[in-house]
């Protein structure tokens, strides 16, 4: 996580963008595989001694962003899988949910179309990130007890 003080609104959005790019470059295939079938990203913003702090986490937990790069949801992990593969110039991966987190960690075109894909999801969901420091302006707020929510 980066520490960044008086951001407003839009700089915090940017923020969570760029810490959303940075973990889709340094995830491990593993995550970016779950990511892809079944979401999970979730924005991190802290305040901590006058600092803004953001960052990106894997959760289980539903939320704006844990949707975001799932791939479709009408075929199996394993079709959908396939032709992602066949796009991205990958070898074809197994039928096997067990197998597929070794496909793509010895596939390097299979990594490298998942963090094109994923990068491509955040920037057509951009509006995302500005709703996730909405919502978390709005329970700064009520933690603190306003009536009024800052301008940020």
């Amino acid at each position: 996580m980066l520490k960044h003080a008086h951001l407003d609104k839009a700089d915090i959005a940017a923020q969570l963008v760029r810490r959303a790019d940075e973990w889709i470059r340094r995830a491990e295939p593993k995550d970016l595989l779950r990511v892809m079938l079944r979401g999970g990203l979730s924005p991190v913003i802290v305040e901590e001694d006058g600092r803004i702090l953001t960052g990106i986490a894997l959760s289980e937990r539903p939320g704006l962003l844990s949707e975001l790069g799932m791939i479709w949801k009408d075929l199996s992990a394993a079709e959908t899988l396939a032709i992602f593969a066949q796009v991205w110039g990958a070898s074809d991966p197994p039928a096997s949910n067990d197998s597929q987190e070794a496909w793509i960690a010895a596939d390097p075109l299979a990594q490298a179309g998942a963090r094109r894909f994923l990068h491509d999801e955040v920037e057509e969901n951009i509006a995302l990130f500005g709703a996730c420091v909405d919502e978390w302006l709005e329970r700064r707020c009520d933690a603190r007890g306003a009536r009024v929510r800052p301008f940020l």
